[in-house]
């Protein structure tokens, strides 16, 4: 499910690059950021792990095992967040304020910069941005506010 997301980001920040002449060396630098709006306040418990599609330096992060009402499990993309303190807490349990957009709750804010940076010509910047209603994959999304640690280990 996570590798449909990346590759539709992938794919949209690779059709605002215009492709270089042979022999011409440049790097490329692009960078996306989700952003949950209008979604429903929640407080979640669960385990945080390292997302498996977590690609090119980009490392994605889920809230896995948040039990409903029902007792039945859910998981949930995190979007958001610091980085450092989402990756301190990888395998703890833990309480996770924020807003979820799952479905038609809440709005989500694609925005993707890409730098190319060109060796014998200009350089080139684009940017885009979406919006798109709901879950992005079929998996909710986790706008991350706060994170606490509840326990040091998941089991």
């Amino acid at each position: 499910m996570f590798k449909h997301l990346f590759s539709a980001i992938a794919i949209l920040g690779a059709a605002a690059v215009p492709l270089g002449a042979a022999g011409q060396s440049e790097k490329v630098k692009t960078e996306t950021k989700l952003e949950v709006k209008d979604g429903k306040d929640v407080t979640l418990t669960g385990c945080l792990e390292r997302s498996p599609a977590s690609t090119g330096g980009t490392t994605q992060y889920r809230l896995t095992n948040v039990a409903d009402k029902k007792n039945e499990m859910h998981s949930y993309l995190l979007v958001g967040g610091d980085d450092g303190d989402l990756q301190s807490h990888v395998g703890h349990m833990v309480e996770i304020k924020g807003k979820a957009a799952d479905h038609e709750d809440g709005k989500v804010k694609v925005k993707t910069k890409t730098n190319v940076d060109r060796e014998d010509a200009d350089d080139v910047n684009t940017e885009s941005k979406s919006e798109l209603k709901g879950d992005l994959i079929g998996l909710p999304l986790l706008g991350v506010r706060d994170v606490k640690m509840v326990r040091p280990t998941c089991s």
